[in-house]
């Protein structure tokens, strides 16, 4: 571990809390290579003493009590993972190139919280996780690079079109977003966007310099639209419907992560279809009936569809309804693949 010594002037030290006298003799020690982290430290209150260590990388985890006020010109980077704060506007960081906030519980106002964020001026780095947020500010900070909005109840990239910089950004576990816009972004190397309800690629296409692609747990049938993408070196593709996966294969050298045993037959796709358009109790059960098997990401969509069959009450169903809850039980029991008799 690297030694740090604190050197406070005569002046500074005459105007010390015994608070800060106090942090400072237990953290000095502490920092490593410029860095200072602090975790669940129930005397952790103020960063005021925040103020007298050169330091260049702040780490804040689970501190309830945190007085979220602080003022450093040296900190380019600082973390803030589990605190229960409301705001990050005195936080005067001019320096500052790096911000990542993860839950804090969700207790700052969408908009606030943004747009006390744009004060940064030299920010170049930007990951909020698990925030409820208004974007809309963000159009402005076009000297982004890396931008990270996992997990924020997004639903559109409209105002993300601005940030023609990035080159890495992170949009997994939004789980309805609207991602027509990423087509602006043509800088793009690294991209994610696991669980987000997606069906098609085809925003992708002017993603000329992609090179890591993300798209686990979607809906996604067709991967095609990837092809042209010469410089596309690594796709997570698992936990999708893809029966194409082989044509990108044969366009690119890629290193594919993908469950290819449990990717659907173009039949089994065309069955599946045809089932969400079935609004019988009695028609579904005859037609799941005709296939002998059904995949992992097919009784996802069948549970789904019995869930909606099983609102209909009309007593002529009852006993249609009794089988159709009983193959609902059983696809729930064997959960990877059920097999209908």
């Amino acid at each position: 571990m690297q030694k740090y010594k604190v050197i406070i002037s005569n002046v500074e030290l005459q105007t010390l809390s015994e608070y800060n006298k106090t942090m400072i003799e237990k953290y000095q020690d502490k920092i490593e290579y410029g860095a200072l982290s602090i975790e669940r430290d129930p005397d952790f209150k103020s960063l005021d003493f925040i103020r007298f260590l050169k330091i260049y990388k702040l780490m804040i985890y689970t501190c309830e009590n945190i007085i979220p006020k602080a003022e450093s010109q040296s900190i380019k980077k600082l973390l803030i993972v589990n605190c229960n704060i409301q705001s990050i506007k005195d936080f005067q960081l001019e320096n500052l190139e790096v911000l990542d906030i993860h839950n804090i519980y969700k207790q700052v106002e969408s908009k606030t919280l943004t747009l006390e964020i744009i004060r940064f001026q030299k920010l170049k780095e930007l990951y909020l996780g698990g925030c409820i947020i208004d974007i809309g500010p963000l159009s402005q900070k076009t000297r982004l690079t890396k931008l990270s909005l996992s997990d924020c109840s997004l639903r559109s990239t409209q105002v993300l079109q601005t940030l023609i910089n990035l080159v890495e950004l992170y949009l997994n576990d939004n789980k309805e977003i609207e991602i027509t816009s990423l087509q602006y972004l043509t800088k793009l190397t690294k991209l994610s966007l696991a669980s987000c309800g997606l069906v098609n690629l085809d925003a992708l296409r002017p993603l000329k310099y992609l090179q890591e692609l993300d798209i686990r747990w979607n809906q996604i049938v067709y991967v095609q639209p990837l092809t042209k993408l010469k410089y596309l070196s690594i796709l997570d593709a698992d936990n999708n419907m893809i029966i194409d996966i082989q044509t990108v294969k044969q366009h690119l050298n890629i290193n594919i992560a993908s469950n290819d045993q449990d990717q659907p037959t173009e039949d089994q796709i065309k069955a599946t279809n045809k089932l969400r358009d079935i609004n019988s109790p009695i028609t579904f059960l005859k037609q799941i009936c005709k296939q002998s098997r059904y995949i992992k990401q097919q009784n996802i969509i069948f549970r789904q569809k019995i869930t909606q069959l099983l609102q209909i009450t009309d007593v002529r169903h009852e006993q249609c309804l009794t089988q159709v809850t009983f193959l609902f039980q059983k696809m729930n029991t064997f959960g990877n693949e059920y097999v209908c008799q």
